[in-house]
């Protein structure tokens, strides 16, 4: 169910006020309304669960790893001028007004060093 604000008609949100007690709490105005009981079954109050961002994030060798042995490059004869690789990508963008052609660039998917091809 969805409860809206009567002062500008936002949509209001479960939430907690200063002393900790359970409230609906307009998005747009912060407007208070009180949070009846009946109402709790209806709304999912969540915890948001913190975690390091060490978790998430990989060394940079586990990357390269990965890379070497499941991306495939569809540039034949490719190695990068700044660091060997011999893997890349190609992107297309518009770079001039949109009735000229696109323009294509290499791009190695080690460094992100990209080379103009075509026009």
């Amino acid at each position: 169910m969805v409860e809206f604000c009567e002062k500008c008609g936002g949509m209001m949100l479960p939430s907690k006020d200063d002393s900790g007690n359970k409230v609906l709490k307009c998005r747009s105005c912060g407007h208070l309304k009180s949070f009846d009981d009946k109402k709790e079954d209806e709304y999912k109050m969540k915890t948001k669960i913190e975690r390091s961002v060490r978790d998430e994030v990989k060394s940079t060798t586990e990357i390269l790893k990965w890379k070497d042995e499941h991306l495939q490059s569809v540039i034949e004869n490719f190695r990068c001028p700044k660091c060997g690789y011999d893997k890349a990508a190609l992107e297309t963008r518009q770079t001039r007004r949109a009735d000229e052609g696109m323009t294509h660039f290499i791009v190695c998917l080690r460094c992100g060093k990209m080379k103009k091809i075509g026009s």
